[in-house]
């Protein structure tokens, strides 16, 4: 009986440490008060795995990956943890220390685009999705890595990814310019550059417009373009742009749209959303 005892112990043993071997643990999350895991509640810290589900409730959570990137995930936030993600279901998530790891919300990929650069994802109205680049340059991109926007430190863009299928034409706007023969525009909201093929572009050189298009996922762009826009229609405007530029996707606020994503400006970088870890004492048993 001995003898079968100690062999179950070492099945056992072994099971443990096959199954170890195939998820090894990806990080580690701590909180000063608990948070739930895979709908388990946990206090103090936990090992993360490929797949974790944290969900914070009164206090925040910091996540430290084996790999080097570092995330706050806000009170009242949910996450999927992966080795290369974090798939942002809730709340808000922050991301920093790390250009090879990215916060995921609503197809949307968002990168610190320099070493240093943190990030910040957000919910916000009608589920749209607000982006914050706090101290360096942030990507923000599709599934299928086409760059969305580039924000600069200290700004915030909200995003509105539109139902697959019903996507609206590209529209950009900004002064136009000519390079070895290529039409290059800047989009004033996102900062993306692309180029623009079309007729009467000559004629625009040096005027800021406004062009609606579409986007040649097949054409190769001329850099530092990132991609191509046959043109369809085009707008000259006033040479300045409005004081603060179009804000928050209000009625009637122009904004660029790429992608079939719907991108405006808004004000501040997310204050309201600090992760920081608050202290959350725990009941005292009777």
């Amino acid at each position: 009986m001995r003898q079968l005892t100690v062999q179950s112990l070492l099945s056992l043993v072994l099971v443990a440490a096959l199954a170890a071997a195939q998820n090894p643990p990806i990080g580690l999350a701590m909180a000063q008060g608990s948070f739930r895991v895979n709908n388990s509640e946990v206090w103090g810290n936990t090992t993360l795995l490929e797949g974790t589900t944290i969900e914070t409730a009164r206090v925040a959570s910091e996540l430290h990956l084996n790999a080097g990137a570092q995330l706050g995930l806000a009170a009242a936030s949910r996450g999927k943890l992966h080795r290369d993600r974090m798939i942002l279901e809730r709340g808000v998530g922050e991301l920093r220390n790390t250009t090879s790891y990215w916060i995921e919300a609503r197809s949307l990929r968002v990168f610190s685009a320099a070493p240093g650069a943190s990030a910040r994802v957000a919910f916000g109205k009608e589920n749209r999705v607000l982006v914050a680049a706090l101290n360096g340059p942030v990507r923000v991109t599709t599934e299928k890595g086409l760059v969305v926007a580039n924000i600069a430190a200290g700004k915030t863009l909200v995003f509105d990814p539109q139902v697959p299928g019903a996507a609206p034409p590209m529209r950009v706007t900004g002064r136009l310019e000519r390079k070895d023969g290529h039409f290059l525009l800047t989009d004033e909201t996102t900062n993306v550059t692309v180029e623009l093929v079309g007729v009467g572009l000559d004629k625009e050189v040096g005027n800021r417009i406004e062009v609606t298009g579409v986007l040649d996922p097949t054409a190769k762009p001329f850099a530092p373009a990132t991609q191509v826009v046959k043109l369809v229609k085009l707008a000259r405007l006033a040479a300045v742009p409005p004081p603060g530029g179009w804000t928050a996707l209000s009625a009637g606020a122009k904004g660029a749209i790429i992608a079939g994503i719907v991108v405006g400006t808004t004000v501040g970088i997310l204050v309201a959303a600090d992760v920081i870890l608050k202290e959350e004492k725990k009941p005292v048993s009777p």
